[in-house]
């Protein structure tokens, strides 16, 4: 029902047990967005490796090797999206920008998970693994002089990521849930300290070159955490459920193609946008230039 607007697929042709795909790309006023289908595609953790935690897609244990995980055979987008983004990022007719827009983001943007108790070291729901498929897909974002758009981590984060270095790939935009009263995340790294090269005179304590979970290279540059308080026990939270404070909102982003500028802006659910002075969540806006 989300997908029946888009133009005709890429490659029309059904996936297993007769499953219909709809990858695609939309050219909109000449920002071309590639609309690809992560979480269709994307290997399941259960029994692919050891269980490292209560989930087969949640690692607790810090002192894991990354690399044991990153095993042959393990698909994010797969090869015919590979060559669907591959053969759009050659096109040029009718194009000034471009975006990539997925179900998640590309790493793991998030320490605590559920409640600000609930650290994990490693999240494979996110799409920081399988590695080899991350760096695959963000090779090719680059190639295209592609952002990347995304949801579904009930955290908003703003990143640049690294491919054989930080801040040689694409940026990426996660965006708030609309409603994230139900399963908060947090960037909270545990030695509460920033990475290295952190943003300048940032309003957020934790920015700056580092390593997710599965050792990607990312840059973080913005994140939205919920508060802590509602958390305590669950009378807080009842108390709290339609109010401030659980960093839902939407993302805007705008694309200027006469400068090649891409702003990114993230809004808090219940600020008023039409009155003078309404704020965006600290860090934010951001503009990049393409």
């Amino acid at each position: 029902q989300q997908t029946g607007n888009l133009p005709d697929p890429y490659d029309p042709t059904p996936v297993e047990q007769g499953i219909g795909v709809y990858y695609t790309s939309l050219n909109l006023g000449g920002v071309d967005f590639a609309i690809i289908e992560d979480r269709k595609f994307k290997t399941g953790p259960l029994g692919r490796h050891p269980m490292k935690g209560p989930r087969p897609d949640h690692i607790l244990d810090p002192a894991y090797d990354p690399a044991v995980i990153d095993t042959p055979g393990l698909q994010l987008l797969g090869e015919r999206q590979l060559k669907f983004l591959s053969d759009w990022a050659q096109r040029t007719d009718g194009i000034s920008l471009r975006a990539v827009l997925s179900q998640t983001g590309f790493c793991g943007g998030a320490h605590l998970h559920g409640n600000p108790k609930g650290r994990l070291h490693a999240d494979l729901d996110s799409n920081g693994w399988p590695q080899s498929g991350r760096l695959a897909a963000l090779r090719l974002i680059k190639r295209a002089n592609a952002v990347h758009i995304a949801g579904d981590q009930h955290i908003a984060t703003l990143v640049q990521h690294g491919i054989d270095q930080h801040r040689d790939g694409p940026w990426a935009f996660v965006v708030p849930a609309i409603d994230n009263s139900y399963y908060g995340r947090w960037w909270w790294p545990a030695d509460e300290k920033p990475g290295a090269n952190p943003r300048p005179n940032s309003p957020l304590p934790w920015t700056g070159d580092t390593l997710d979970g599965f050792n990607n290279k990312i840059t973080m540059f913005a994140y939205a955490n919920p508060d802590t308080a509602q958390y305590a026990t669950p009378a807080t939270r009842t108390a709290h459920i339609g109010k401030p404070g659980w960093a839902d909102g939407w993302g805007l982003i705008r694309f200027k193609k006469s400068t090649r500028e891409v702003t990114f802006e993230c809004w808090p659910r219940f600020v008023d946008v039409t009155q003078p002075g309404a704020q965006q969540f600290p860090g934010w806006p951001h503009t990049i230039k393409l």
